[in-house]
């Protein structure tokens, strides 16, 4: 068992059209061991609904699916790091519900300040009546704190971790450039695979399809 093992876990959704009822959302797990360097051990898959309302059970699906590897590799999964919690469109996913149901810390990344009036008016167009995606957005929005790395500033907010701890984590992973390595590789797997699987045409997966891919060191 490789017991020293420490691993971050990046979320994030791939290239899509508005045309396509599903996009691909993927983890990536970058560790390290003994102190060395970070390095990627693995990937999980999944598809989430363009402008759904399966984000949140998704990434937990996702979350749990890397903690299992994670036992079975005897790693700990130090944290979770979101792109914002928006996916596919306006697929809002609840950061505070993905910690709850995950037992890990979350770390949610903004690269830019949200406009939040433009937010507003495009989910009031888009989901009239609709309230929740607003909520979650604008709780998450209230917890922002800037991070100020080597590589770069961001915005970022805090789930079931201190702020001091996720602004040294944030730093910590950003290796070449402000973006997490982890958020990183996310989202080249997430837009790989969407790209491979349905570029150019609606894509509508068989009921009950969901996983769409494992990666393995």
């Amino acid at each position: 068992m490789r017991s020293s093992l420490l691993c971050y876990a990046g979320v994030d959704d791939g290239y899509f059209k508005r045309s396509w009822r599903y996009t691909v959302l993927a983890a990536a797990v970058h560790c390290e061991e003994g102190g060395g360097p970070l390095r990627p051990y693995y990937s999980s898959a999944t598809l989430v609904r363009v402008d759904g309302a399966d984000a949140t059970y998704r990434i937990v699906g996702l979350v749990k699916d890397v903690l299992g590897w994670a036992r079975a590799a005897g790693a700990r999964l130090e944290a979770i790091l979101l792109d914002t919690p928006v996916y596919a469109g306006f697929n809002v996913a609840d950061p505070d519900y993905v910690h709850e149901a995950t037992s890990t810390p979350v770390i949610v990344i903004y690269h830019y300040e949200p406009d939040r009036d433009a937010v507003e008016r495009a989910l009031a167009r888009a989901f009239p009546g609709e309230t929740w995606r607003l909520e979650i957005l604008h709780r998450d929005w209230a917890r922002l704190f800037r991070v100020s790395c080597p590589r770069g500033r961001l915005l970022a907010s805090a789930y079931g971790v201190s702020e001091a701890r996720a602004y040294s984590v944030v730093c910590r992973l950003q290796l070449f450039t402000r973006t997490p390595e982890p958020l990183y590789t996310a989202g080249i797997v997430a837009s790989s695979l969407s790209r491979a699987l349905f570029a150019g045409q609606p894509y509508s997966p068989a009921r009950g399809e969901s996983a769409m891919g494992r990666l393995g060191r």
